[in-house]
């Protein structure tokens, strides 16, 4: 994990919370309690030891310093946990204390804690896919006439719409966000395997203990311990991860269209945002920023869930552990995006009269599809493509538009009258879909 500077830098604050050190440790204490509680419930425990057990699980009773260190020569963080709790407890009642972490594994609770902690970082980038979403609502209503070239292969193409690049942006968006809803659904889920997975300390009672404690937890019950199955976990995390390429892909047409050479939209301006240290004339990208680097990150992480899906037998042996630092940086990087993309959205400045410019400046060239098109059924596709790319060459030649030069061209001119060629070089009369509302 990064530094907290670096971190705040590609991350948002609230998931930087969610994922700190208090956060997981108040979240494995969740465990704690809803398990002792739920075997008291079921007769496994007394009521007293679970109120004395739950009544220690407040993490500002514990020394966050010494579970840190204490966890390297265990590697893992539980050991250390367990011992804290039992300690607590027994300063309350010492023969409670034999009940702390009982039937229990130290995967059940970190699994655990992971879950709750992907549930807040669930809701918190709710928020800004709502923002997001009203955002770019609102761009693709405002400028659904508003034409702009077309670019493909980073060349100039066809007119289209302005609000059709925030539309084909949007839907892929909101796409990406159903899929981690539909995949959120299926994931959050309570960990509660035991030993090797089969609740062996819990007798009969291991189906009634697990369906209250996922019940206290507010989270699913899954069909099966899920120990060294992290296909669901694996899932959400990947849905993430489309979700930030979608992001990234929007950053990207965002940071190109900034350039100064085309100047067609930015950033929302503050004072001093995006300033550079050398150049005051400078309006840096930082939002795109953002969603860039998580774009460029993100996939890496998530092919690491991949990598480590293969666990051995009951118990992974590496593969486990590499996940708790890397599903946090999935989705750190991820609500950074959100965030930043979610501020464009609201407050993108977007030039009409640019767009325009840049249009008119191709000398008609972005036409040349509809004349060719309207020419091949009169004279045939191949012929037509001829007339119009040497037309093309000669416009560009002579710097000139490209209706000048077809209307001097008598292969043209005797089958097409002037006004017909002034209606096939009119951009805004061949954008198809483009206006369409979605």
């Amino acid at each position: 994990m990064a530094n907290n500077i670096f971190r705040r830098l590609t991350t948002t604050s609230n998931m930087i919370t969610v994922f700190d050190d208090v956060s997981f440790v108040q979240a494995m204490l969740d465990f704690e309690r809803a398990l002792s509680a739920a075997e008291a419930e079921n007769g496994v425990i007394e009521d007293d030891a679970a109120e004395i057990i739950g009544s220690c699980c407040d993490v500002l009773k514990f020394d966050l310093t010494r579970l840190s260190e204490e966890a390297v020569q265990h590697g893992t963080v539980v050991i250390p946990l367990v011992r804290q709790l039992t300690q607590l407890v027994a300063g309350k009642n010492k023969n409670v204390s034999g009940w702390v972490h009982f039937g229990t594994t130290s995967q059940d609770v970190i699994d655990t804690a992971m879950i709750l902690q992907l549930k807040k970082a669930f809701r918190f980038m709710e928020t800004d896919i709502l923002r997001l979403d009203a955002g770019l609502k609102l761009l693709a209503e405002k400028h659904e006439k508003t034409v702009m070239i077309g670019r493909t292969l980073m060349q100039p193409a066809v007119p289209i719409t302005f609000g059709q690049k925030v539309n084909g942006w949007r839907s892929a968006i909101l796409r990406s966000w159903r899929r981690i809803e539909n995949a959120s659904a299926e994931t959050f889920l309570l960990q509660l395997g035991g030993a090797a997975g089969n609740l062996s300390a819990f007798g009969d009672k291991g189906g009634v203990v697990t369906e209250s404690c996922a019940k206290r937890l507010e989270l699913g019950l899954p069909d099966n311990v899920w120990h060294v199955h992290r296909d669901r976990l694996v899932a959400f995390c990947s849905s993430v991860g489309i979700m930030v390429g979608s992001l990234g892909k929007m950053a990207t047409d965002v940071s190109l269209l900034m350039q100064p050479e085309i100047g067609e939209a930015f950033e929302p301006f503050e004072t001093d945002r995006g300033s550079s240290s050398a150049m005051p004339h400078k309006r840096n990208p930082v939002s795109c920023l953002t969603a860039l680097s998580a774009s460029k990150r993100v996939p890496h992480l998530v092919a690491t869930l991949f990598d480590v899906m293969p666990q051995e037998h009951e118990r992974a042996l590496g593969g486990w552990q590499a996940e708790w630092t890397t599903i946090p940086a999935i989705m750190e990087a991820a609500a950074g995006s959100l965030a930043s993309m979610a501020d464009v959205a609201e407050g993108l400045e977007v030039n009409p009269e640019a767009m325009r410019r840049n249009l008119t400046a191709l000398n008609g060239l972005v036409m040349s599809e509809r004349v060719t098109l309207e020419l091949s059924k009169r004279i045939g596709r191949d012929d037509a493509i001829t007339i119009v790319s040497e037309a093309c060459r000669r416009a560009v030649d002579k710097d000139c538009d490209l209706s000048d030069i077809l209307k001097a061209d008598n292969r043209i001119t005797k089958v097409f009258s002037a006004n017909e060629i002034n209606e096939f070089m009119s951009p805004d009369s061949y954008l198809g879909t483009s206006t369409l509302s979605k």
